[in-house]
């Protein structure tokens, strides 16, 4: 039985366990050439070979070198995949153009690679992570809203687009994990010039360590204009944020902005 990279062990790296499970995340993508993918994580290439049916050219990046030895070598020749050794933290995404994103990554590594992906200068049209579940229904905001699904969701739609099983994998993940995709919106639901200002408004709408949005939003909107703004859209007077949905959410901001328009 072959030993596992010792760099895969520390971080809980759970590999596809067969050819078909690769073609089944990577079918429930929607990707088609002449995508440019890059993978986080690729290990040895089993789902590289998936993404090779289905995009055009392929930046497969790992961080093992003994996992990248092999991952070169199965792919010697092969012009449209280009191996990198390599943290993908620290890989230059393209800067402009289109290009997508598909990732089997050690647990550990979930949300910097959503928080990566999520503020690049120049965002991927597609993203689709191999997640535990929970991390899945933490970044979607599926069932509660969550102060990252709320940051995220001007730029992106979120879904969960495959559910897999605990032995699709090897080892075993303890947690049920699924496909999280994240695709950019044709039109940004925010303005790019006002990032930083929705940022800082999502953040103090959930923190501040009080327990009602309209508590923590005191500052950015006065109490009649929070009022007028949460019986418009149907917000309750002591709301939790997990309880606003993202639509409340960007109609509170939209509210803080009208003032400044006129």
């Amino acid at each position: 039985m072959a030993r596992r990279s010792p760099l895969a062990t520390t971080l809980s790296q759970h590999r596809l366990r067969n050819e078909k499970v690769a073609e089944r995340i990577v079918t429930s993508t929607g990707l088609s050439p002449p995508a440019l993918v890059y993978e986080f994580g690729a290990g040895d290439g089993i789902l590289t070979v998936a993404l090779l049916e289905h995009a055009e050219r392929v930046v497969a990046i790992e961080r093992d070198r003994r996992s990248w030895t092999r991952l070169r070598e199965r792919f010697e020749g092969e012009p449209r995949v280009r191996s990198v050794l390599g943290d993908f933290r620290e890989v230059r995404l393209p800067r402009r153009g289109s290009y997508e994103v598909v990732a089997n990554l050690p647990f550990a590594h979930t949300s910097e690679a959503m928080r990566l992906l999520l503020g690049a200068r120049n965002r991927p049209r597609s993203a689709h992570l191999v997640m535990s579940r929970d991390a899945a229904m933490r970044w979607g905001g599926f069932g509660e809203e969550t102060l990252v699904s709320v940051l995220a969701k001007p730029w992106f739609e979120l879904r969960v687009s495959l559910a897999l099983r605990r032995r699709d994998f090897a080892p075993p993940p303890r947690t049920d994990c699924v496909l999280l995709s994240a695709r950019l919106r044709a039109q940004p639901l925010v303005p790019p010039p006002e990032s930083e200002a929705w940022a800082r408004f999502v953040e103090q709408g959930f923190g501040g360590g009080r327990t009602s949005v309209r508590r923590n939003l005191s500052g950015a909107l006065g109490y009649e204009q929070f009022k007028r703004a949460a019986r418009a859209l149907g917000i309750e007077r002591d709301a939790r944020p997990g309880t606003v949905s993202f639509e409340q959410w960007l109609g509170l901001w939209r509210a803080t902005r009208t003032g400044k328009r006129r």
